[in-house]
């Protein structure tokens, strides 16, 4: 399955969906693991959609996982799409086409999960949004003005851009897209124009990302405040315990602040627990991931795919910083 006409937001979806689905231990990219990508690009149309219907990424891994139960192995290379997943999939770019569209969007995807109607990602929707038809109704009327393909600042483009920007949103991680990412991304596209161009000048791109490192993103116009804190941060394995360092001035003064008020440490203890849940589960996937990464490539990763090119870019770019 290609995803050259897939917006850089639906692409997001697709490779956050198969991370998701790693992360469950799940065999195969199910339907419920498209929702949580849709789910995982909050200023996607698809998001804001659900989101003004009262549903968000908690509740969907909450209803998800009552209904399919995590996996117990460790996975690693390739998960294939299952068949549903792949005709919701297919059930995308006919949305796109039913509304004379040129790509296909989160919208799309999100439309796509409706109408095809028997997987997880449907059933779970029904039960708490009724009747389901809502979201159609709400997608269309959120359309006007308001495409993932328009919104965004990249016209329509070649398959090597489109495979740029995907691979440069994907080192951005949860910050902006900045120049840089883009300049790492354009440098290990295979093939394109671009690489090839800057190759054959003698531009290297491990000179080009020591450069990068090297100089200090805040004197430049690609400063942002939460990079700047992403920056100061550490993870240590100190005996049997996992330290997150967390060193930004704005965030020292907010934990000094609840120490005061609290009058020492907060524990998860009792209904407490659940205040640390979401921390407790965006530290297992960043570690998750951070283990893919540094794990030798397996061959099945390598099938051609969207989304096997840019996590091969990803592994490419981090992998030699994370081993420093």
């Amino acid at each position: 399955m290609t995803f050259e006409r897939f917006t850089v937001k639906a692409r997001r979806v697709v490779v956050t969906a198969q991370e998701q689905a790693r992360l469950l231990k799940h065999h195969h990219i199910g339907t419920e693991h498209l929702l949580l990508g849709l789910l995982d690009v909050p200023d996607s149309t698809a998001a804001k959609v659900l989101h003004e219907l009262g549903y968000d990424k908690e509740t969907a891994q909450a209803d998800i996982t009552a209904v399919v139960k995590p996996g117990t192995e460790e996975l690693s290379g390739h998960i294939p799409f299952a068949p549903r997943a792949k005709k919701t999939l297919e059930l995308a770019l006919r949305e796109a086409q039913q509304l004379h569209h040129n790509s296909i969007g989160t919208e799309h995807i999100l439309l796509a999960l409706v109408r095809e109607g028997e997987g997880v990602g449907a059933q779970v929707l029904a039960e708490r949004i009724n009747p389901i038809s809502k979201i159609r109704a709400a997608v269309l009327a959120s359309l006007d003005g308001s495409r993932d393909a328009a919104a965004g600042p990249w016209p329509a483009g070649t398959p090597a851009t489109e495979d740029t920007v995907s691979a440069a949103s994907a080192l951005a991680g949860g910050a902006p897209v900045g120049s840089h990412h883009l300049l790492e991304a354009m440098l290990r596209a295979e093939n394109s124009m671009a690489a090839r161009v800057l190759r054959e000048l003698g531009v290297d791109p491990d000179a080009v990302a020591a450069k990068i490192d090297e100089l200090d993103p805040e004197t430049t116009t690609d400063a942002n405040p939460e990079e700047a804190a992403a920056r100061k941060m550490e993870i240590r394995l100190v005996d049997d315990e996992v330290h997150v360092i967390l060193r930004d001035p704005a965030t020292v003064a907010i934990a000094k602040k609840v120490t005061e008020l609290s009058d020492g440490p907060i524990h998860g203890v009792g209904p407490v627990a659940g205040l640390f849940v979401p921390l407790w589960r965006s530290t297992n996937q960043l570690l998750l991931q951070i283990q893919r990464m540094l794990e030798p490539e397996s061959e099945e990763e390598e099938d051609g795919s969207a989304a096997s090119k840019v996590a091969k870019v990803v592994r490419t770019v981090l992998a030699p910083r994370l081993r420093r």
